[in-house]
Formats: C-alpha cells, structure tokens, sequence
C-alpha cells in the first residue's frame, strides 16, 4: 500500500498556486474520487456543528452508528413509532465544560494560561476535545436525546463567559472547586439548560444514565483508540501529545503503520464505521469545496511515505490535531484506497455533507482513530500489552 502511495503523490501536479484558482482547479481536476455516496453502514444525517465541538459532533455520529448496529431492540422501536435515533451533542458538552472547570481548578490554572494576540491572559481550554471525552463523559453523566436538550444560540460567547469565570478564579486565586464549577454552570444553564434529571423518550422515563447504560447499551471499555506513532512503543498504550488531549489520557493503543491502516481497512470492510481524528488544514483538504482529502506534494517532507515520515510531519507540525470525522465506508477504486467521510459541517459543504478521504491521506494525515475492539483482527490484539 505504501508503494501505492507513494506513486500517487508522484504524479500529482506539483504546482498549486496559493490563491490561483485555476491551478488550484486543475490539481483537483486529476484527482479521481468516487463518484457515489453509497454505504452499507448504517448512519444517521449530516449534522452542523457550531464553535469547535467535533470531537463531539464525530464521536456522537459513531455511537449512534454503533446503536444502529447492535441494539436490534432500539432498530425495531424506531422502526415501529417512525422515531428518528438523534443522540445530543450538547448535553455531553455541557459535563465537558463541567470537567475542563474541575481540572483548571485541580491545577490552579498551571499550564492552562496563554496570551491571546491582545496580550491579555486567557484559559487554554477551549471548546475542543478528543473521542474519549465523549466516552468518559457519557459513562459518567448518561446521555439524552436531542429533543430533551438545548443548542446554543452563540456558542463564541457561551465559552467566552466561560473563560471570564476561569480567569476571575485565576486572578483571585479562588481554587474552591465546587464554587468555581458551580459559577461555570450558571453560564451553562444561561446558553443551554440545566440537565434533565430525567425525560421522556417514547412513553418512558429515563434518567440520562438509565438511557446511555439500559436503553442505548454502550458497552464503554468495547471502544479503543488506536494511533501510530513511535514515541509509544507499539503496541502498548500511551498518551497522545495533543493539545486537545487537555486530561493527558494516555489508553492509546500504538501500532505500526500497516497494522493501522489494516484496522481501518478491516473495521469498515466488516461494518464497523470508524471515528476518525485527522488534521484538516492544509493544502491536500478541500473539504467543503471539492469534498475530498489528499496529500498534496508541497506539504510532505518525502516523495516516500513511511512510519518515519509520519512521524516526522506530526513532530514538525505538517499534521496538526484540528478536526474529527466518522467514517463510514471504505472503497478501493482504481487500485487506491477511498473513506467516506461523514462530515459536521452541514449538507451544504463538500458532498452533501460527505467527503471522499484517500489512502495517503489516512496514512499521514489521520492521527488516530476510535473502533469497536471487535473489528480488530485477533492477531493483532493478542500482540497489545497490558498497561502497567
């Protein structure tokens, strides 16, 4: 596969012309994508996401794939009373907000501060996050239905009021958990809601635990991120030096290149969809334009890719942690290797909504991935170490 790839770059135009829209135009011109927007894995609609809640948006899309998949009784249920599976994204921000408060005050704001281009202090604690804060958080708080909780009108202002509340604590050294996180939900419940104790879904009452741990049936541990890189040792797990890794999680499981793009290939290739944390601002993703992700000569630090140009685009920052997608199908046309990418940025964007990813790109450009373990061939899961 990486032979593949590595012709493929080859023989792209290397002329891109920052700002010419017709070079721009005609680099996209030899790129072949699928034409079709067609999978066998069960998904729900495209979605718009507001401020930068991805994270979210990606891993909400994967779980309700996973509901789909396994929870014969919710299919049937929905089936019956026409009932559409809408899982809430915001209620899961809300206890993310709620955590990134307890962990500011935890560290009395140590490494959580930076000067913004005014010059002014400000929470390095945005509204990002990775897969496994929706996990965590769902296991902790439950989860509810997209009809039983509130959407932000202005999610810019929301987390500014929320990094006012930070810096005052900051600034007056008030390091009283309860107080602070109790101020931050004030600013919570004035943007969105208070959350529901409980609601009802289809005749019944829930309690959002009740909903993510009876109803739904998540099984949390089931759900493993996988990466490639060589500051783990493959195949133990470790942490993952992202910015948006803000709790310093460290249940990674590192594997070598081909071993991670086999897991990719296999999870989709079984019906397992994927969510997908991958870089999404240079030069090779059109994104909301030409609805497709490739590796663009001007940005790779070799013609050959390999394990070590991998890593060293992710040391060097030509890959960069900024957006998560769900994948959903996975295609080989023309001998090379196509995702379908479901996308959180609306129908109007990309393919309706969708965009077609290309193998170099998931080989360079897609840091990590969440997967059922299931969908990992048993051969290499036998190869993970315990964690110690």
């Amino acid at each position: 596969m990486l032979l593949t790839i590595a012709v493929i770059i080859i023989l792209s135009p290397s002329a891109w012309g920052q700002g010419n829209a017709t070079e721009r135009q005609a680099f996209w011109d030899n790129i072949h994508t699928p034409s079709y927007l067609r999978t066998d894995i069960a998904h729900t609609p495209i979605k718009s996401q507001r401020g930068g809640t991805c994270w979210n948006f990606a891993t909400i899309s994967f779980l309700e794939s996973e509901v789909l998949r396994t929870n014969e009784a919710v299919v049937s249920e929905l089936r019956t009373n026409r009932l559409a599976l809408d899982l809430s994204e915001y209620y899961v921000v809300y206890w993310a907000w709620v955590e990134k408060t307890r962990e500011f005050v935890r560290v009395k704001g140590e490494g959580k501060i930076r000067q913004n281009r005014r010059g002014e202090n400000e929470p390095t604690l945005g509204d990002g996050g990775l897969s496994h804060d929706t996990i965590s958080f769902i296991q902790k708080y439950g989860l509810v239905p997209e009809s039983a909780f509130a959407i932000p009108e202005n999610s810019r202002q929301m987390t500014a009021d929320i990094h006012a509340v930070m810096m005052d604590a900051y600034n007056n050294q008030n390091w009283n958990e309860r107080e602070v996180i109790q101020q931050v939900r004030v600013v919570l419940d004035e943007h969105l809601m208070a959350p529901p104790q409980s609601f009802e879904w289809n005749g019944q009452t829930y309690t959002p635990r009740q909903w993510a741990d009876e109803y739904l049936k998540f099984s949390y541990d089931d759900y493993w991120e996988i990466t490639s890189y060589t500051d783990i040792p493959f195949y133990t797990q470790g942490e993952l030096d992202l910015p948006d890794n803000w709790w310093d999680c460290d249940t990674y499981y590192n594997v070598p290149l081909d071993a991670y793009l086999r897991i990719i290939n296999r999870a989709l290739d079984r019906g397992y969809s994927v969510a997908v944390d991958t870089d999404w601002g240079d030069i090779g993703a059109d994104w909301n334009g030409a609805g497709a992700a490739v590796m663009h000569p001007e940005m790779l630090s070799s013609l050959l890719m390999s394990q070590g140009t991998r890593q060293t685009d992710f040391e060097e920052g030509r890959t960069s942690d900024d957006h998560l997608v769900h994948a959903v199908d996975h295609r080989v046309v023309d001998g090379y290797d196509w995702y379908l990418i479901k996308n959180s940025h609306g129908t109007a964007t990309g393919r309706q909504g969708y965009v077609w990813m290309r193998g170099d790109w998931v080989a360079m450009r897609v840091l990590a991935i969440m997967v059922h373990k299931d969908a990992i061939e048993p051969g290499i899961v036998a190869k993970f170490q315990p964690p110690n």
